[in-house]
């Protein structure tokens, strides 16, 4: 298995409830599953592993924006305002601009997740480009819908 990153549309009162741990996360459907593709992610758009700036370190919220140990879970949260942001920062990134920040090499060498030697550069840039249009869409959608959204990596 692995570990996967997931993510959550949900509404304001949902959010609070999920915080206050009166619902679960789990008992939620996921609206997007990112798979493994998470940290590697992060590092193209931030540089780090763990951490990033506003609006690109909104994408994989996973240094800001902490919501606590819920279900389990590790659990991060961005409200409709940062979702706006974030996708502003994104919704014109092309495959061959995120191709130029994207090192395979450095990647591996940093121990980012779930890379390892034997991995196909070009194989792997084509998987995070997929999820990252991917999250682009879901950020969309919930843009639209004044969603919150909720990571968590499971």
């Amino acid at each position: 298995m692995g570990m996967t990153g997931q993510f959550i549309a949900v509404s304001s009162e949902v959010l609070q409830a999920i915080k206050s741990q009166e619902l679960s996360i789990h008992s939620l459907e996921v609206g997007l599953d990112i798979d493994k593709s998470w940290q590697a992610l992060h590092y193209v758009l931030c540089g780090s592993i763990a951490e990033g700036e506003p609006p690109l370190g909104y994408i994989i919220p996973i240094s800001s924006n902490y919501i606590g140990h819920l279900s389990d879970v590790e659990a991060f949260a961005l409200n409709p305002g940062q979702i706006r942001e974030a996708l502003a920062a994104v919704e014109q990134i092309t495959a061959a601009e995120l191709r130029e920040q994207y090192n395979f090499a450095e990647m591996v060498e940093q121990g980012v997740y779930p890379l390892t030697e034997d991995d196909d550069s070009e194989e792997f840039f084509d998987y995070i480009y997929e999820n990252f249009v991917a999250i682009r869409d879901f950020y969309t959608l919930t843009a639209a819908e004044e969603q919150n959204i909720i990571f968590y990596i499971l």
